[in-house]
Formats: structure tokens, sequence, C-alpha cells
């Protein structure tokens, strides 16, 4: 396995305060982890300097200090929360404003049966799927809308659920290299 030598860590470690970030925690961990990264690429006879550029390149959209502002927004979050992915959270969302239409199918296929399943009132389910329909036809809006629009979510985005904002979404798009 490919080291760095002590000069090459300095260097790397130099780049990361140079990019802006100030807490030391967080300089260790991505220290660390772009060494990582490096000697794996040196293994594959890479040249040091642009290897360090792309694997830099891969931790941030636009500059290197996001990652200090998310880690001290999720940081000052207090309570229980939830980060999901965009695909998981739509799962969720999809399948909570779909579960009225599928009991709606369920128990009309039980009432068909000659035994009597009367679990819910028919009005209440019809209530619950007329309600149920606006958010869906939104949902599938946000959820289609193509990437060149700016879509409100946007792929490859993580979704944080609780603590003291509700909702709020972080943008980590693919960085092309």
């Amino acid at each position: 396995m490919t080291t760095l030598t002590d000069e090459q860590v300095d260097f790397i470690a130099r780049a990361i305060r140079a990019h802006g970030i100030r807490l030391e925690d967080l300089q260790d961990n991505l220290l660390d982890h772009i060494c990582i990264l490096v000697e794996q690429g040196l293994e594959q006879d890479g040249n040091f300097e642009e290897l360090l550029a792309k694997v830099f390149r891969s931790f941030y959209r636009k500059e290197l200090y996001e990652l200090e502002e998310e880690a001290l927004f999720l940081a000052s979050v207090k309570g229980p929360r939830l980060v999901l992915s965009r695909g998981r959270f739509f799962q969720w969302l999809f399948g909570i404003f779909l579960t009225p239409y599928a009991l709606f199918c369920l128990l009309t296929l039980l009432r068909a049966l000659p035994v009597s399943f009367e679990v819910f009132p028919g009005a209440l389910l019809r209530w619950a799927m007329v309600g149920s329909c606006w958010p869906l036809i939104s949902l599938a809006v946000i959820y289609f809308t193509p990437g060149r629009f700016d879509p409100l979510v946007p792929r490859h985005a993580k979704i944080l659920l609780g603590g003291g904002s509700l909702i709020r979404v972080f943008r980590y798009e693919a960085c092309e290299a």
C-alpha cells in the first residue's frame, strides 16, 4: 500500500485550512478521509497534485466550507432528527397519501365476500381519498420536475426531518470529475 509522506500530509492539512475549514475536529476527519482516498488513488499510479484536486472536488458542490456550515447546522438542531435520501423521502410521502386508496380497494374486495366486514365507515374513507388527491398531485409534480428547472428537492439531495426545522433539504449533487 502506498503511504503519504509527512510533507504530503502537511500539504493536505494546509489545503483544508485554506479552503475555509475552521473546526479542528472536521479538519482531522477530512484529513483522514482525504489521505485514505489519495493513498488509494496513488496505488493506481496517479499524480499527487491532480489526484488531490480531484478528491477535494468530490467533497463539495461549490466550496469546501459548505461541509462546515452543514456540520454546524446539524450540531445546532435539537431533538430527534431523521436524514433521508430524496428517494426514501418521496417513498414515505407517496405511501402515506396512497394508503387511503389501498384501504378502499381492500375494503371493496372484503365487502364482495359473503361475510360482512364493516371496518371503516365508507364516507370517512371517501373523504380521506379526496383529501389525499391534491397532495398526491403536488408530490408528483415536485418529484418529476426536471433538474434543469431548479426543482424544489433536487436529485441526490438529503432531507432532514424533525428538530428545529421541520424539513431542510441539503443539495448533494454528484460532481462531474
